[in-house]
């Protein structure tokens, strides 16, 4: 079940065409570096994946955002998605945290661990972004849902 939480994240930020040829809107690239990232945020995801894990038949609802071609069309695809949605809400989660946080930590991390990355993400990843990296990688490296880890 982890594994259907994270395709979601997976798919939304990896398998979007729109996203993998790096052809963002300036809607979606000011919606990107406008993200505020929170611990409480991250640790809320983590509880709602938790939480996913132990509930079947969510694996199969949490399909259909992969050929999304933006930000906006992912969080509409991600709100017709009761059950998940009802889970991440519980969290206190939006479908728009559900789908740019994923894409504000890759980016920012990307900075972090590649400054030779950072110029070329400056459009879709802010300084705030990038410092709270910084500043929470060691309890970012801990968190399963970002990282792949078991349980």
């Amino acid at each position: 079940m982890r594994a259907a939480v994270l395709c979601i994240a997976a798919s939304l930020a990896f398998a979007s065409p729109a996203f993998a040829k790096n052809d963002l809107s300036p809607a979606d690239l000011a919606a990107l570096k406008s993200y505020s990232l929170s611990m409480d945020k991250v640790t809320a995801m983590q509880a709602a994946m938790d939480d996913a894990h132990k509930m079947p038949g969510m694996d199969k609802q949490m399909h259909g955002a992969e050929d999304s071609k933006s930000i906006a069309e992912m969080e509409a695809r991600m709100s017709a998605m009761p059950g998940a949605m009802a889970l991440f809400k519980k969290h206190g989660l939006t479908a728009h945290d559900v789908v740019v946080m994923p894409f504000a930590l890759m980016d920012a991390g990307m900075c972090v661990l590649y400054p030779s990355a950072a110029p070329k993400l400056a459009d879709r990843v802010s300084p705030a972004q990038i410092a709270f990296y910084k500043q929470h990688k060691a309890e970012l490296d801990k968190v399963h849902w970002l990282n792949g880890g078991g349980e």
